[in-house]
């Protein structure tokens, strides 16, 4: 009885439910960042200060999803008090289940002493590490997805249902990982009759008329369905032709790669190639599984990722990084290998995933801060310059800057401060505040804030650099 409790399945599952709740608690002041001002904060807020009253969200930031997330960060503001602590407590039911889910999944593909290296995979990965240290609307999509996969694969209806309407009341996106995960379970329970897409389709219901409902009320009252030109992010949703799409293609293949994905893919391949040398015959069937999972899943995402110009956020494709997880767990234990190679490539693999956080492009190449936990170190580097511009008596409002600093800091801080950075204009600004988190400056005004202005204030901390410009007299 002793030798069970102290498995290394049991060791790892305690180690990672008290490091995600560890890590809640300590990351618990920090500000909101990036998208999530947008998708958690201003949404919350806007049904906080007017107690639910309308369904759907004001233009200036409707992006066309269901705010059901927005809805759910209000009510626990509602109940706990509006905080940043309680907002970032408010994520931790998804992250804990995401653990659960985690070793249930890795149970089915891999038997239960092997789930601890799925788990240990899945949070090693920049992306969910980096959304998991956010108030975001992707950590809640990542549970709702791993609980229907879950569902689909123990054959419980219950978790399907729960998990699809939860998905379909997130985002469109949801919607789209719901078609995925149909398509998946009709693909692994194939049966040659008629009734087969029917049947397994009744979990989905639900969620189906959940997410119909809301495309056609919002279509009722606004005239469109997730996207509109007046959207102020309208620029992201422009269509791009043939070659746009062959440029996006090599911006997903870098996605596919970025963040040490790299080391994922390598003993991947290297393990298939062994099979196919070794000519093996037949396919391991939970292997033939967990590859029509990422086989459906990356076209169906993609499709947004290739065909529009700026919807190329590493976030965008969580479910597809957890389902390239599930594969390569999937095959390095069902390969026949002694313990000491596979437990080397799943060394590796944890060693470049987490290295990945590390990776710190130029600052004339955008990347994706809130999808790595290379952007830690922003917040009290932020509180700095802050404190610096209280200290100097200047003005928020005569500051320029980008995109996520923009605009009040009551969206950020939750402290009810109307005060806020303007938009940056080098043309006439005094002061600009610039970050290598911000993607929203060019290469040419990055260079001229380099060669025409005077650095009033720099400050850095690990790969993250928050810097005070003043123009030259």
């Amino acid at each position: 009885m002793r030798h069970s409790y102290l498995s290394t399945r049991n060791i790892t599952l305690g180690a990672l439910l008290l490091l995600v709740t560890l890590a809640t608690i300590l990351v618990r002041q920090h500000p909101f960042f990036w998208d999530t001002i947008q998708l958690g904060s201003k949404h919350a807020h806007w049904y906080y200060e007017n107690n639910f009253q309308h369904l759907l969200l004001p233009d200036e930031i409707d992006s066309g999803h269901p705010p059901a997330f927005g809805m759910y960060l209000a009510f626990v503001w509602k109940v706990f008090g509006k905080s940043l602590a309680v907002s970032h407590l408010a994520m931790l039911p998804f992250l804990l289940g995401i653990v659960f889910l985690a070793f249930r999944i890795g149970d089915y593909f891999g038997e239960k002493e092997n789930s601890w290296m799925l788990a240990l995979l899945a949070f090693a990965d920049p992306v969910l590490a980096g959304q998991a240290v956010l108030v975001s609307p992707d950590i809640a999509l990542a549970c709702c997805f791993l609980l229907v996969l879950y569902g689909i694969l123990y054959r419980q209806n219950g978790a399907q249902i729960l998990g699809a309407l939860g998905l379909a009341a997130i985002s469109t996106r949801g919607m789209m990982v719901v078609v995925a995960l149909y398509l998946f379970r009709l693909v692994i329970n194939w049966r040659k009759s008629w009734t087969t897409p029917i049947r397994l389709a009744l979990p989905y219901v639900p969620g189906g008329l959940l997410a119909m409902f809301f495309l056609i009320y919002h279509y009722q009252q606004k005239g469109w369905i997730g996207y509109d030109e007046a959207m102020p992010w309208a620029p992201s949703f422009e269509q791009v032709g043939i070659r746009g799409i062959l440029k996006n293609t090599v911006v997903l293949a870098w996605r596919m790669l970025d963040y040490g994905r790299l080391f994922i893919w390598l003993p991947l391949g290297w393990l298939a190639y062994r099979q196919w040398k070794n000519d093996r015959p037949g396919v391991n069937e939970k292997a033939r599984q967990a590859f029509w999972l990422l086989a459906i899943t990356l076209p169906l995402l993609s499709i947004t990722f290739l065909a529009y110009r700026g919807l190329h956020g590493h976030r965008y494709l969580l479910p597809v990084f957890l389902t390239i997880t599930i594969l390569f767990y999937t095959v390095l234990v069902h390969t026949s290998l002694t313990t000491r190679i596979r437990h080397l490539l799943l060394g590796a693999a944890l060693a470049g995933l987490l290295a990945g956080n590390l990776w710190i492009y130029p600052d004339t190449i955008s990347q994706g801060w809130d999808s790595t936990l290379a952007h830690l170190p922003y917040y009290s580097l932020r509180r700095q310059m802050l404190d610096y511009l209280d200290e100097q008596n200047i003005p928020l409002e005569s500051v320029g800057t980008a995109f996520p600093e923009i605009g009040p800091l009551k969206y950020k801080e939750l402290n009810d401060e109307v005060r806020g950075f303007k938009e940056k204009d080098l043309s006439a600004d005094s002061y600009i505040f610039y970050s290598n988190v911000m993607n929203d400056f060019s290469d040419e005004e990055i260079q001229r804030l380099e060669k025409e202005w005077r650095v009033e204030k720099r400050w850095r901390k690990g790969g993250v650099k928050v810097v005070l410009y003043r123009r030259l007299e």
